[in-house]
């Protein structure tokens, strides 16, 4: 009988520990860890840049008031409810012009190809439209659904 009950109870733990897993595997990105404050993912983002790119201390400077900004306009969009996807990708496209225009020829390459590289792995198997560089590659454009030659 104390076997039985050995028995039942190891069952239930493992269950339990089944379903406990499955659901900690289900959370979304970021869910399940602390948020970061705006100051925070501006100074790790500012950080990542300056390691990768090698930034002088004023581009540094530059580059993080640059993503400041940009940090600040993307929270107040979301805070105004769901955010319209063409702004987004409009005010993307400023911070990466403005950073591409206190770049070296070198820096500017190496910034360019790992957004290249980013662009990639964030599309890869995910069902992604091709993004505006790659369509442009291609000669065509999505349209409703549909690829038209352009």
């Amino acid at each position: 009988m104390k076997t039985l009950k050995n028995l039942t109870s190891a069952a239930l733990l493992a269950v339990a520990l089944l379903f406990g897993s499955t659901a900690f595997a289900q959370q979304g990105p970021g869910e399940g860890r602390a948020k970061l404050t705006l100051e925070e993912r501006v100074q790790a983002q500012t950080s990542r840049f300056q390691k990768q790119l090698d930034l002088t201390p004023d581009q540094t400077t530059k580059v993080q008031a640059i993503i400041l900004a940009s940090a600040q306009e993307i929270d107040k969009m979301r805070a105004a409810g769901k955010p319209n996807r063409e702004a987004m990708v409009a005010l993307n496209q400023k911070r990466t012009d403005d950073i591409k225009a206190i770049l070296t020829p070198a820096q500017k390459e190496k910034f360019e190809q790992q957004q290249n590289s980013m662009r990639e792995r964030a599309g890869n198997g995910q069902g992604q439209a091709p993004g505006p560089e790659k369509a442009k590659k291609d000669g065509k454009k999505k349209k409703g659904g549909a690829e038209t030659e352009g």
